[in-house]
């Protein structure tokens, strides 16, 4: 008798619920039409199986099945996770209503940042922007640092977000960001300590961004010692001794 009415409680509740989350999947908004929409760069992060949303000073990274988003070095929670339909994520309207207003913040924080000057003619303006980034990370010897060299459009903005994967038992984590200019030749390089990432034998991301009608870059590296090939006797003799 007490299963039969467990059993019926379930399908009580079953049938309360479900007309709630098909209503929920009919009112979501597919995540490129609401980047679209609010002016941001789109783009699929394969090592991170997210997508980034990006414009000058603002960088939102959301990923199907989590609450949590990033927005810039923040974290910031969803009531409703993203979820994974017909090749894009599809997101609340009132998350989708909070990336709008996040780029609108962003835009007019770059608008009242700008000052005046005098653009010469082999310097590209931003809006006109287009082409893809290239980026190849390396440790640097002797140093907790990478390096990284790229190649972008002459003149462009970039920024470089490092990404860790310390443990399978601990989410991906936001380790710093780096903002670096090509040259007239389109190249960029830059040095980024990853002291924050200490982990021997984590995985390091590394995703380079630029302005809108700009494909993102990513390379991934495995943390390891800065002197893997140096031999220390100070280190053998300690090994002697235990």
């Amino acid at each position: 008798m007490m299963h039969k009415v467990i059993w019926s409680i379930g399908v009580a509740v079953a049938l309360l619920v479900m007309p709630y989350a098909a209503s929920s999947a009919q009112t979501d908004l597919p995540l490129a039409r609401v980047a679209h929409q609010s002016g941001l760069s789109y783009a699929w992060l394969g090592v991170e199986r997210a997508v980034s949303l990006t414009r000058k000073d603002l960088v939102i990274v959301v990923r199907p099945g989590a609450n949590e988003y990033e927005v810039n070095d923040r974290v910031e929670v969803a009531a409703q996770a993203p979820r994974y339909a017909a090749g894009d994520l599809y997101v609340s309207p009132a998350l989708a209503q909070r990336i709008e207003a996040l780029a609108r913040s962003a835009a007019r924080f770059t608008a009242s940042a700008a000052r005046p000057r005098v653009v010469g003619a082999g310097a590209p303006q931003a809006g006109s922007l287009s082409g893809q980034l290239a980026i190849e990370a390396q440790p640097l010897a002797g140093r907790e640092a990478i390096v990284i060299n790229g190649q972008a459009p002459q003149g462009a903005s970039v920024t470089i977000t490092l990404f860790g994967t310390l443990s399978s038992d601990l989410p991906t984590v936001v380790l710093s960001r780096h903002d670096v200019q090509a040259d007239v030749n389109g190249r960029f390089q830059a040095v980024i300590p990853i002291a924050s990432d200490y982990v021997r034998g984590s995985i390091l991301h590394v995703v380079a961004t630029s302005a809108p009608g700009v494909s993102p870059a990513s390379a991934q590296l495995i943390v390891g010692p800065p002197n893997p090939k140096v031999s220390v006797p100070a280190e053998q003799a300690s090994h002697e001794v235990w």
